[in-house]
């Protein structure tokens, strides 16, 4: 940088050639893992994997006082970080990535079919996942399996009167619990369910697809052939499982579909805006389908109490979420940091009773000091 300035070049230009050399340069680009670090290394690294962002003083004054050598004494700093409001703006951006938020930027849906289905209630919705997400994962508990089996949504009056529920009457959200058989996390939650659907209609492939790669950790192949889905072409008689059951009977597609049918078919007692219903076109809604775990095991799978009973008890999904919170906090795969990490956070997960706040900053731990074991956290 110095050469910069030192050469007779404008201030205004070498301050934007020295910028430019920061901005390109890898050692800023891609944060080093040497086996041997300084403090100040491991400060940064530490506020990269919670905050995305530098150092701040108390962070920056423990590493000049030689205070981050060892696993305690990352974490004790980890702990302080963990409640800032940088660590919950990542950890958010992890959920927008890991539920479909972003799934397409046209959520509308067909007003003949659904007129009451605006723009205030969608954004209610996005708001209504956001407060049950933030709910869960800042709660004392901070209890993954919430996630999956919370028998509750946030409403306020406008979306109580719009699934028809006793709920709130004004703009304020509040918790509203409902039957377990048809509410259970994200699984049933009316903004993933209309995120997943077509304008007019369910979309059991698109639900499946998020079930299988998100949720279950399951890794799909591309298909060999794009295949528009054109309801015009069925004939009008047929219920959308049927219409997806065509659709995908031939043995190429089946591949990965003999997967993603049954998961999907397991939510189509949820319309195209989320609301519970027991017919489609005018046929009794079928969601009992056999499915086919990692391991070779068939399960009957009845709905979505049965997924997210599953989802529960399935270490291929609890390693699948560590997986994808790993990388979308710490921007590469856990086997960069060592092929047992993966396995070591996981294990750490499970014995803290699986607590989301716990493995954040295990991960954002494991980062910043690689050559450290995960650990239980205790109510981070």
């Amino acid at each position: 940088m110095d050469r910069h300035f030192a050469d007779g070049t404008a201030p205004e230009t070498a301050v934007k050639r020295s910028l430019l050399l920061v901005l390109t340069s890898p050692r800023f680009l891609y944060p080093e893992t040497p086996a041997v670090a300084d403090d100040h290394a491991v400060a940064s690294r530490l506020a990269l994997a919670m905050w995305d962002s530098l150092p701040d003083a108390e962070l920056r004054h423990a590493a000049a006082k030689g205070e981050l050598h060892s696993g305690e004494q990352v974490r004790k700093q980890a702990a302080r970080m963990v409640d800032d409001p940088r660590t919950r703006a990542k950890v958010g951006e992890f959920f927008r990535q890991w539920l479909p938020v972003e799934e397409g930027d046209d959520l509308s849906k067909d007003r003949k079919a659904y007129p009451d289905f605006d723009e205030l209630v969608l954004s209610d919705l996005r708001t209504s996942l956001e407060r049950f997400v933030d709910h869960v994962v800042w709660s004392e508990g901070s209890d993954y399996r919430q996630l999956l089996q919370a028998d509750y949504l946030f409403l306020n009056g406008r979306l109580a009167r719009f699934y028809g529920v006793d709920g709130p009457k004004g703009d304020d959200f509040e918790l509203v619990r409902f039957d377990p058989a048809q509410r259970s996390g994200i699984f049933t939650h009316p903004f993933i369910l209309s995120a997943l659907s077509y304008h007019k209609s369910t979309s059991p492939i698109h639900r499946g697809v998020f079930l299988t790669r998100n949720v279950f950790g399951r890794f799909l192949k591309p298909p060999p052939m794009a295949i528009e889905f054109m309801d015009d072409r069925f004939d009008p008689t047929l219920t959308m499982r049927e219409k997806v059951t065509e659709l995908t009977s031939k043995p190429n597609c089946m591949g990965c579909h003999v997967t993603i049918n049954p998961l999907g078919f397991s939510l189509e007692a949820y319309d195209a805006v989320g609301r519970f219903r027991t017919t489609d076109n005018n046929k009794p809604v079928d969601t009992v389908s056999e499915y086919t775990t990692a391991d070779g095991t068939t399960l009957k799978l009845r709905g979505p109490r049965d997924l997210a009973d599953h989802a529960v008890a399935s270490a291929d999904a609890r390693r699948g979420f560590v997986r994808q919170l790993f990388q979308q906090t710490v921007r590469q795969a856990p086997a960069a940091y060592g092929a047992a990490t993966l396995e070591r956070l996981d294990e750490a997960f499970v014995q803290s009773s699986q607590n989301v706040r716990g493995l954040v900053l295990e991960v954002a731990v494991t980062a910043a000091l690689p050559s450290q074991p995960a650990k239980v956290a205790s109510n981070p």
